[in-house]
């Protein structure tokens, strides 16, 4: 065979270099991607409750951890737990908050729980308050509800991360229900009070898997319930064994010696094919449940909308209603009291005609007496100044035949007026005291009727 040509030599070396930077880019590629993945898990990994994070170190010398009162944990051993508690209030009430958690000897924190009794919130509000929880953590949340009973309140689980909550064994439920407690780690229930749950029948979980977030509340109708929350990192830590995988554990004691973190990790860098299809379809039907369950409150809620403007279409309706009657009924009032004072006026005018009508009767009458007492005392001083003119005559002697006609006449006129004067004088005085008289009496007759129509129009308007 001949040598290959320095051409062909030269090309197969460039090939051989392209192919290994191909190969170093690619490799690069993934240590960069697997470099992500570790970021985002550890990112997503920061599961706090009330600032404090699991895997975070405590400060021994804060003013905040000398709150706590801590002990050895008589479950997990090496670690110490730590309790406290206070009480506070808000705007609906008083309640008591207690707080504990889990951490290493050197202070690494395991596990965060925050209890509160009452909890102030109804359905409604306990979805709001998941939601957030939810948009704060990046995540969306695997919801349980309790089975609803008669005479318990509603309960609702949501868990974030990779935490696993199996049921409690039966076993470990008739322990709880007798108030003693049966050391199967760390547990969580609806109802915030495991012995009451497992006197119940209802689900009681032992908190498993990784690190994660739950939240627990349960609430009746009047919007009072508990309340808890609880950052979890189990891999931090061993919960005590069951009796059934003792064996196994005996058998593989190496692989107690192995960081906790470690198999997450490889499985995280590395994931097959196999495994990855999986863990897609659980997020999926997770975030689909989840979506279902808010779509579903959703449209109780719009129902519940509609019901209530329904009522309130029914209620404006019926105030229309009754407007209406009232109107017609302060028509009908106005229109009785329009008829009624309308009767009372024309009685009023029919009582003063009649008033008027007697009154005239009155004054035509006194007038007629008036005019005849006049007639009466003029021709009574006509009478009386004749009377008086004859008897002046008869009693005159007869005069002398001397005396001249003229001087006759005067003389006469004189004794005439001399004669005459006081009897005219006495007339006039006494016609004009009897016309006083007279026109004193019709008018103390006017002023008595008039008073006696006044004082008869106000016991006719009542």
């Amino acid at each position: 065979m001949s040598d290959p040509s320095p051409t062909t030599h030269r090309f197969n070396i460039g090939n051989i270099r392209l192919r290994i930077e191909a190969a170093a880019m690619k490799t690069a590629g993934i240590v960069v991607l697997a470099y992500l993945v570790l970021c985002s898990n550890a990112i997503a990994a920061e599961y706090a409750v009330d600032g404090l994070a699991v895997g975070t170190q405590l400060n021994f010398g804060s003013a905040s951890y000398r709150e706590y009162k801590c002990n050895p944990s008589d479950q997990f051993d090496g670690f110490i737990w730590c309790q406290k508690a206070r009480t506070d209030k808000e705007r609906r009430g008083s309640y008591i908050a207690a707080h504990s958690l889990l951490h290493s000897q050197d202070g690494s924190i395991s596990y965060i729980n925050r209890s509160q009794e009452p909890a102030f919130f109804n359905a409604k509000e306990a979805e709001l308050n998941i939601q957030q929880y939810s948009r704060k953590i990046g995540e969306s949340p695997r919801i349980m509800k309790m089975p609803h009973r008669s005479g318990l309140p509603d309960g609702v689980i949501a868990v974030w991360g990779k935490i696993a909550l199996e049921p409690l064994d039966q076993e470990s439920i008739k322990i709880l229900a007798d108030g003693k407690s049966p050391k199967k780690g760390l547990l969580i229930d609806y109802l915030r009070n495991f012995t009451r749950s497992a006197q119940e029948g209802l689900p009681i979980y032992r908190i498993d898997g990784g690190p994660g977030f739950i939240w627990a509340a349960s609430f009746d109708q009047k919007g009072r319930g508990t309340l808890r929350l609880a950052a979890v990192q189990v891999s931090g830590f061993s919960p005590p064994p069951d009796p059934a995988p003792v064996v196994q554990t005996a058998a593989v004691p190496h692989q107690e010696q192995l960081p906790p973190p470690a198999p997450v990790f490889v499985q995280t860098a590395a994931p097959t094919h196999q495994e990855q299809l999986p863990s897609e379809l659980n997020r999926t039907i997770e975030k689909l449940q989840a979506d279902l369950v808010i779509s579903t409150n959703k449209i109780a809620e719009l129902e519940r909308a509609k019901s209530d403007a329904e009522r309130t279409v029914e209620k404006a309706e019926q105030a229309k209603l009754d407007a209406e009657n009232a109107k017609q009924e302060v028509e009908y009032a106005r229109i009785a009291e329009k008829i009624t004072s309308d009767a009372l006026i024309a009685e009023l005018r029919a009582h003063k005609l009649a008033a008027g009508a007697k009154t005239s009767r009155w004054e035509i009458a006194l007038y007629g007496s008036v005019g005849g007492v006049f007639v009466v005392l003029t021709s009574s001083a006509i009478g009386f100044l004749i009377n008086r003119r004859r008897a002046s005559v008869s009693k005159r002697p007869v005069e002398k035949p001397e005396t001249k006609p003229i001087e006759a006449l005067v003389q006469y006129q004189n004794s005439r007026a001399s004669t005459l004067s006081p009897g005219i004088a006495i007339s006039e005085a006494a016609f004009k005291s009897d016309l006083e008289d007279v026109v004193a009496t019709i008018n103390a007759a006017q002023v008595e009727a008039v008073f006696r129509r006044d004082r008869s129009l106000p016991q006719r308007l009542v």
